[in-house]
C-alpha cells in the first residue's frame, strides 16, 4: 500500500558547498533554461503532500520558489544537520529526504519504498549495490531515533542506517534517475540528456 501523499513532508536538501563546481549552489544552475531544482520540483510535488527546502546560503533565491525554507545553521556538519534542523517544522507522520542536485528524481519514488518504510519505520533506496543514502522515507519514531542520533554526536545518515541494520529497496533498474550533478562531467552528462530528449 503507497503512503498517502498528504502523509509526506519532503526535504530538499540544497545546504551543499558545491565545492567539486567551484562552489556554485547546485540546485540554482541552470540548465536548458531551467533550474536544477525546477526539474526536481516537477518530479517529486506531486508525490508528497508538503516541501521544505533546506538551505544555508541564498535564501531570498529559495524563498522565491515558493515553498517554506528552513535555514541550515551548521552546513559545515554536513546534510544530517540540516535534516534535523527540518524535522523541527515537520508535523506530518512521514519525511522524505532527497538531496537537491538530482533533476530526475524518480517519480515513482514514494511509491517503490512504501512497503518497506510501513515494514521497518524507514526505507532507503539501494543502486548498482550501493546504498543513495539521503533518500529517506520514515515516520516519526524513526525520525526521533536519528535526532537522538545526531544529538549525541553522529556525523552521517550512512552510519545511522548502519547502526539500524536498514534493508535497503532495490531501484537499480531506474539508476539513470538518481544522477547527481557534483561534478563538472555530471553537469556535462545532464546537459547531454536534456538536450538528447528536447
Amino acid at each position: 500500500m503507497v503512503i498517502k501523499r498528504e502523509d509526506i513532508s519532503a526535504v530538499v536538501l540544497c545546504g551543499g558547498q558545491g565545492a567539486r563546481l567551484h562552489g556554485q549552489d547546485k540546485p540554482l544552475i541552470s540548465v536548458e533554461s531551467r533550474r536544477i531544482i525546477d526539474y526536481l520540483l516537477e518530479r517529486l510535488a506531486p508525490q508528497v503532500g508538503r516541501i521544505f527546502l533546506s538551505c544555508s546560503r541564498n535564501v531570498a533565491l529559495y524563498e522565491a520558489i515558493g515553498h517554506a525554507v528552513v535555514v541550515d545553521c551548521e552546513p559545515a556538519r554536513g546534510p544530517l544537520a540540516g535534516i534535523v534542523e527540518a524535522m523541527q517544522s515537520i508535523t506530518s507522520p512521514w519525511m522524505l529526504t532527497v538531496p537537491g542536485d538530482v533533476p530526475f528524481l524518480p517519480t515513482t519514488l514514494v511509491s517503490r519504498l512504501s512497503a518497506d518504510a510501513e515494514k521497518h519505520g524507514v526505507a532507503v533506496p539501494i543502486v548498482d549495490g550501493q546504498r543513495e543514502n539521503l533518500f529517506l522515507l520514515s515516520n516519526l519514531a524513526r525520525r526521533q531515533e536519528l535526532a537522538q542520533f545526531y544529538e549525541q554526536g553522529g556525523i552521517a545518515v550512512k552510519y545511522w542506517l548502519e547502526q539500524i541494520d536498514s534493508q535497503p529497496t532495490d531501484l537499480s533498474d531506474i539508476a539513470s534517475c538518481f544522477l547527481n550533478v557534483n561534478t563538472p562531467a555530471n553537469l556535462n552528462e545532464l546537459k547531454q540528456t536534456l538536450e538528447s530528449s528536447a
